[in-house]
């Protein structure tokens, strides 16, 4: 019995009946009461399901979709499939999210996609460094040569999210491991791409980076699968 529910309500009204004005059994009474809990528990159920919608923690269904609409427009829409857990945690990591920063870009790419990414500020000698320098990460050592013709600019290597799927490519007839013949056909005959999925597309990528660039910044963006 949980709260609010059918034999709890139940009980509840049973209870608040003056001892004695009915006997212990009653049929045609616990028929009326049992009537009357059912109505009751219906409200309850939706009195909780909206008190929980009040709160971005606990909303759920399309009242998730509402607020990331109310916070981001049409920048963090819910994707095809996405159930309500992985929809929320997108949305609370975009509400305090740092922007703006080098290392705001470094956190947003790794939380979408696993990896950290690569970046680099021609006009920054940290990045760039300097010739013949010991310790320098510049073009004498990683051959990244800055430049201050390209002030307020970033270059941000990407990497894509790993892809997750059951397919193991094409078989072959009277191949002696994954034939053509076997099942399930999606490990044999057809070995489509269409049996993987992505945490993030390439589009989801330049859309977080274009996010997080401040006014001003010119952000460059390289996608290529992690090694």
């Amino acid at each position: 019995m949980a709260t609010g529910d059918n034999n709890d309500i139940f009980t509840r009204l049973r209870g608040y009946l003056p001892t004695g004005w009915f006997p212990d059994s009653s049929p045609r009474l616990e028929a009326v009461l049992s009537g009357i809990a059912s109505v009751l528990a219906v409200s309850y159920g939706l009195y909780i399901y909206a008190k929980a919608q009040t709160r971005i923690l606990t909303a759920t269904d399309a009242w998730l979709d509402m607020i990331s609409y109310d916070f981001f427009g049409d920048k963090l829409p819910r994707k095809a499939g996405e159930l309500d857990p992985a929809f929320l945690a997108r949305i609370r990591v975009n509400l305090f999210q740092e922007r703006a920063t080098r290392k705001a870009y470094i956190s947003v790419l790794k939380n979408l996609t696993g990896y950290t990414p690569i970046m680099f500020e021609p006009a920054n000698p940290i990045d760039s460094g300097a010739m013949n320098a010991p310790t320098s990460p510049g073009y004498c050592g990683v051959a990244r040569m800055g430049s201050i013709a390209m002030p307020y600019t970033v270059l941000v290597t990407a990497y894509r999210p790993t892809q997750q799927g059951n397919s193991l490519g094409t078989g072959f007839t009277d191949a002696p491991k994954i034939s053509a013949m076997n099942t399930p056909v999606s490990t044999s005959y057809l070995g489509s791409l269409s049996a993987y999925t992505s945490a993030a597309s390439d589009a989801d990528i330049y859309a977080a980076v274009d996010a997080t660039r401040a006014g001003g910044i010119t952000a460059w963006v390289g996608i290529t699968n992690h090694p």
